[in-house]
């Protein structure tokens, strides 16, 4: 009865994964249809005297747009480069995610299964033989713009 509660929760978890990125896309394709530049950056470390540094990179494309030193610093420059005010931050379109009901395992478990399907070295795989799907849908379910 328990692994079918953990198949049947991580395949649920995986559909949730699956709406919230299709939800996400449609969010970043209606900024940039509206004319907004997607950013992404800001804090990248600390100067030797405790300075703040920063990037600011295009989301799309990687490109450094900006860096600098120091906390009014990047509003500055970010002032200066988009005097519009059609650049949008990236985390703006990010909300919280919807969570699956873990019926039947605990909240706990559930939190390691999610560790193990959000990590890099889990394979798709192995995921589509535990949950029973194919690895391609698997693979779609997990895939992220």
């Amino acid at each position: 009865m328990t692994d079918t509660a953990v198949r049947e929760y991580l395949r649920e978890h995986l559909r949730c994964r699956r709406s919230d990125e299709d939800a996400r896309l449609e969010r970043i394709h209606a900024a940039e249809a509206a004319g907004h530049r997607l950013i992404d950056g800001g804090q990248t470390g600390r100067t030797a005297d405790d300075q703040s540094t920063w990037e600011i990179t295009d989301w799309r494309t990687g490109e450094r747009l900006a860096s600098g030193i120091g906390d009014d610093t990047y509003d500055t420059e970010v002032a200066r480069l988009d005097p519009a005010g059609k650049w949008l931050h990236i985390d703006a379109i990010d909300t919280d995610l919807t969570e699956a009901d873990p019926v039947g395992i605990p909240a706990s478990l559930a939190n390691a299964l999610q560790d193990w399907i959000g990590s890099a070295s889990t394979s798709d795989e192995d995921i589509a033989g535990f949950v029973g799907w194919s690895v391609e849908e698997v693979a779609r379910h997990r895939e992220e713009a």
